[in-house]
């Protein structure tokens, strides 16, 4: 099964958005695909389950989310080998944090513009990370079912 892992800084907001995102267009389109999240400074924050941002935007779209009372992943708590494409949110506050932490030096990462709070409002990041995974799932139909 092909995997996309979607990353942010701490797995709380528009990674965990992204993945239930990703699994609900999936299971809709019949992909054969799914989709998993992590942070990579998961220990430096209170907060361990999805901000309540994203679990509304998610019921205004009626998607349920299956991990909703789940605690945040950090991302060296996962075998990366396992995933086919590791996306995180946002180039210009996730790229140091990549090459700082020595255990992600060789895997490729793709990098979105998906910028957190407060700098842009939900009301802005979440409908850009809908637009942003909703293209990735139709990307992914069109290379999975060529």
């Amino acid at each position: 099964m092909h995997k996309v892992l979607f990353v942010c800084t701490a797995n709380i907001f528009r990674s965990r958005f992204s993945e239930e995102v990703y699994n609900y267009l999936a299971k809709k389109t019949k992909l054969s695909s799914k989709a998993f999240s992590a942070g990579l400074k998961v220990g430096n924050y209170k907060t361990r389950k999805i901000y309540s941002p994203a679990i509304q935007q998610l019921k205004l779209l009626n998607i349920v989310p299956k991990r909703e009372d789940e605690l945040s992943v950090h991302i060296n708590d996962l075998n990366l080998k396992d995933f086919n494409r590791i996306i995180c949110m946002d180039k210009n506050e996730h790229q140091a944090m990549v090459h700082e932490n020595k255990k992600l030096n060789k895997f490729y990462f793709e990098y979105w513009d998906i910028i957190d709070e407060p700098a842009v409002s939900s009301k802005i990041s979440l409908p850009k990370c809908y637009d942003r995974v909703e293209k990735l799932i139709e990307d992914n139909l069109k290379e999975l079912n060529a």
